[in-house]
């Protein structure tokens, strides 16, 4: 079994725990609030502030992975700055002391919320409350047309790089998954504070 066929299908119950606490349903029947988007935005950028903060502390692992195309850290400052939250202090680290296999295991949650975030890009034009919010959203858009080859690429960076560290790779995404919940249940009222 690939690494990927590892993640996927051992990570399978926690993504999908995670997937029904960010307002799935909400999100599907087009009921999410513009508070409840606000609160979306500001538990991804929790996660993917500290996550890359954390991989920029191994640039020679990570060269590869080409860090610098995959920031989503201003995206969701600008999405933000646009609903006028203002973020006035860096996330915490919550991936400090994690190897560059664990960071791994983290980028594979990241990577793949890029996945999801088409489909709720969609979902978002939907709903009648929150499409005006979305003339300079760029979050939910994700990679865009490059949607496919930059997870693609990111699944060869991880086959080349994870080489026989498999079980920790995929124990990180676990507990990047469990991470990404207990953001979400604290991000709601002062994100810079959580955790």
């Amino acid at each position: 079994m690939t690494l990927l066929e590892r993640l996927r299908q051992e990570t399978r119950p926690m993504h999908e725990q995670t997937e029904q606490l960010f307002y799935t349903e909400a999100l599907q029947n087009g009921t999410l609030t513009p508070d409840e988007y606000a609160h979306l935005l500001r538990t991804h950028l929790i996660f993917h502030q500290s996550l890359e903060t954390a991989i920029d502390q191994h640039p020679d692992f990570f060269q590869n992975y080409e860090p610098d195309s995959r920031r989503k850290t201003p995206w969701l400052l600008n999405d933000l700055a646009y609903l006028n939250e203002l973020i006035s202090e860096p996330a915490p680290n919550i991936f400090t002391g994690w190897t560059p296999a664990q960071l791994l295991g983290a980028a594979y949650v990241g990577e793949g919320s890029m996945l999801g975030g088409t489909v709720i890009w969609r979902m978002l034009h939907k709903n009648p409350a929150i499409q005006p919010l979305l003339a300079q959203a760029r979050f939910y858009q994700g990679y865009g047309s490059e949607t496919g080859s930059q997870w693609k690429r990111f699944g060869a960076f991880a086959l080349q790089s994870a080489e026989s560290q498999y079980d920790e790779v995929v124990g990180a995404a676990k507990q990047a998954f469990i991470r990404y919940q207990t953001i979400f249940m604290g991000a709601f009222k002062a994100p810079a504070e959580t955790l």
